[in-house]
Order: C-alpha cells, then structure tokens, then sequence
C-alpha cells in the first residue's frame, strides 16, 4: 500500500473483523487447535481488562482514558512532524494508532479487550494476544530498529 493511513485503516478493520468472527464462532473460554502438534497455535475466546499480558485486570475504565489519551497524542504529534520521519517510520506510527484503536474500541464497544491467538509450546504458553497487540509489538520493534540502523532521518 502506498499509503501508510489506509495501511492501519487495514489491519484495524482486520482486527475488528478477527474478533467478530471469534465472537460468534468460538465460544468463550474454549480453544480451537489449529496446530495441534505439541499445542503450538490455538485460536481461544477470552476477555482482557487489564493491560498487556492479563496484568491490572477489572482497570478497563482506566485504561480506556488512559490508551484514549495516549492515542490523541500520538496522533497530534504523528499529524506535526509527519515530514520528519521516513516512510517506514510512517507505517509504523499508523500501526501502532491502528493496534490501540482497536483495542481500544473493544473496551468500549465489548467492554474489554478480545484475545484469541494463543501460541505455545505444549503447558509452556505465550499469554493469548491478538491482530491489535501483534501491531503495537511489530511497529515497536521497527521504530526501534529504524532508530538503530536508520542514519537519514530519526524521530
């Protein structure tokens, strides 16, 4: 895509769509093995309202502010120094206002966040995420490494 807004537009309605079909065809609380050698990759229905990882559950109210105002000023300041920041850079701040959005409109809409991608490694298992944390962790992850590697142009 060439443009990096209709990019997180993408993978916002992605999410969206993601936990919708998860919501009407995965019962809550249950798991649906889509790799099942050594319980590797599972699709689940559970609910988040806390942070990250299931920490600071039954906070949504505050998280909701929190991640809303986190939000507005990253976008004010994505929306002033636009010109600033290279392509990649770009793509990644849209990832992360996508991946916050839609997490974000679950708290208000479902009144928590939806997780349903679970990956493990038999007992051994990642806490469940979903498409919105896997944009905020890999726009994290190139920013960082733009920041690193990337001499032209720095946030």
């Amino acid at each position: 895509m060439k443009s990096p807004q209709l990019f997180g537009i993408f993978f916002l309605i992605l999410d969206q769509f993601a936990k919708f079909i998860v919501d009407h065809f995965v019962n809550y609380g249950s798991l649906v093995s889509v790799i099942s050698t050594f319980n590797f990759f599972n699709i689940t229905n559970i609910r988040n309202t806390g942070a990250a990882f299931g920490i600071f559950q039954r906070r949504n109210s505050l998280f909701f502010i929190g991640i809303f105002i986190i939000l507005l000023c990253l976008s004010i300041w994505l929306y002033r120094n636009w010109n600033k920041i290279n392509k990649v850079q770009q793509y990644a701040f849209c990832l992360i206002i996508s991946g916050g959005t839609g997490n974000l409109f679950d708290r208000l809409f479902r009144g928590a966040v939806v997780d349903f991608l679970d990956l493990g490694f038999n007992s051994l298992r990642w806490p469940s995420f979903n498409i919105a944390d896997s944009c905020i962790c890999i726009a994290i992850f190139i920013i960082l490494n733009s920041l690193i590697f990337d001499n032209k142009k720095k946030v």
